[in-house]
């Protein structure tokens, strides 16, 4: 009996320090109140959970450093949408826009493929691979084939992927030993070896590819067969771009802080600055847990809000936190022409679920809602009038604005916007509008989800 009397104790005084912590990071309302409740009625399960996924920046910190970037000259926009943005994103953190580079996007796996592999048999010194999923399937052996040869003949080769996103190529990790053999090197982000310190909660969901320091590729695609084999049964489509010029060193920067907290090796930089290659003006921006605030967040709230006439979402999973879905729907009252195109059908039922109670809402406020119908959508976009376009890693979800660490770009090239939206409505062309179910138990059960989801 005593001896039960001292567990309990000792659970309720994890629970109140978990609460204390809740109480001091920061974090929206909802998702406050779930966890304090979770901790408070299961007060030794509730807190170990928290210690495992709870965490989104303060713990994080003691483990991975924020990003540092090298000092630049910000680079004057000529719109006050553009500017206020970008203001943003500087505030936070995040390095300034540069003007001289050039990105161009597909939106086939065949052409992902063809750039992605070209670029590994193009390259000459260097190949850093960051990615959230690398799978050992035929597309995954290829890959690492022919990373092997270039290893081979004196490339430096090193593939970062996270852990827990790629759980089977970490259970099955003497797939990597040729291209190991053949010193290339390779490294599981937030390792499970560790229970509490690997935060498999902090999921880096980044994508950064790059060759030679100088040309990145980089958008949703990861290493697998649905996102690069045209050949693939249920092949999804998703947007990558390919970008050459100086914000090519802001990911690369990323990637070296990445590769440095994991393996606590030092990547040597060939230089300081990417010459000029184009004139698109973009702002490379990472987000997540190695960033001070919510920068990706903070940014799209201050470009929906200052929306004046059309707003394009693309994204499989539209999970928005709350100020980010009433800024979407506070731009339609004021007449803005928003559209949401999402797959008929994501991956994974809790994301169908959890995304239907917004996009009722925003057929209720009278967006447009398209469901794209032959295959899965995986890309991710946003466009704000024809002031800036983000492109990138990020879904517009709870996670990978307020938990994961992402990385996107926004281009303030209106060319290039213009480009991606013709893209876009050749997209819609092929997607239906959205019809809620209808019926109680419809609303019943995507109010459960929207509880639930944000704590997922």
């Amino acid at each position: 009996m005593q001896g039960m009397d001292s567990l309990y104790l000792f659970e309720l005084i994890l629970a109140l320090l978990v609460m204390g912590h809740l109480l001091y990071e920061r974090r929206p309302t909802q998702t406050l109140i779930i966890w304090l409740l979770v901790v408070w009625l299961l007060p030794g399960v509730g807190a170990l959970l928290y210690l495992l996924f709870g965490s989104r920046k303060v713990f994080a910190r003691r483990l991975k450093p924020l990003l540092a970037f090298a000092s630049r000259e910000p680079v004057p926009l000529k719109g006050a949408t553009q500017q206020a943005v970008h203001d943003v994103l500087v505030a936070d953190g995040v390095p300034p826009a540069m003007r001289g580079n050039r990105i161009d996007c597909v939106f086939s796996p065949g052409e992902s493929r063809a750039w992605l592999f070209d670029a590994i048999e193009q390259a000459e010194h260097s190949i850093y691979l960051e990615t959230y999923i690398f799978e050992p399937d035929a597309t995954g052996r290829a890959l690492l084939k022919r990373l092997t040869d270039k290893a081979r003949n004196g490339v430096q080769v090193k593939l970062l992927i996270d852990t827990f996103g790629s759980l089977n190529a970490w259970l099955r990790r003497g797939v990597f030993a040729e291209l190991q053999a053949a010193g290339g090197q390779v490294a599981f982000f937030q390792p499970l070896s560790s229970l509490f310190r690997s935060r498999i909660n902090l999921r880096n969901h980044r994508k950064i590819y790059l060759f030679d320091q100088r040309t990145l590729i980089s958008g949703g695609i990861n290493l697998a067969a649905e996102y690069l084999d045209p050949e693939h049964e249920g092949a999804w489509v998703d947007l990558t771009y390919r970008m050459q010029g100086p914000a090519v060193h802001a990911f690369l920067e990323t990637f070296a802080q990445d590769w440095h907290y994991t393996t606590g090796q030092i990547i040597a930089f060939d230089h300081l600055e990417t010459a000029p290659v184009d004139e698109q003006v973009v702002q490379a921006v990472p987000s997540g847990p190695d960033i001070p605030e919510d920068s990706l967040r903070e940014a799209l709230l201050q470009g929906l809000y200052r929306a004046k006439h059309q707003v394009d979402i693309v994204t499989p999973y539209f999970i928005p936190d709350e100020p980010v879905l009433e800024a979407v729907l506070l731009a339609r009252k004021r007449g803005v022409h928003v559209r949401l195109l999402t797959p008929q059908q994501t991956d994974h039922l809790i994301f169908d679920l959890g995304r239907a109670p917004h996009m009722r809402q925003l057929v209720e406020a009278g967006a447009e809602v398209l469901c794209y119908q032959p295959a899965m959508l995986h890309a991710k976009a946003l466009i704000i009038d024809r002031a800036l376009t983000m492109i990138g890693s990020a879904n517009l979800d709870y996670r990978s604005l307020l938990i994961n660490y992402e990385m996107v770009t926004f281009s303030y090239h209106r060319p290039m916007l213009d480009a991606l939206r013709d893209e876009l409505d050749r997209l819609a062309a092929e997607s239906v509008p959205y019809e809620p179910p209808p019926g109680r138990v419809a609303h019943v059960r995507e109010n459960l989800a929207r509880i639930v989801t944000p704590i997922l």
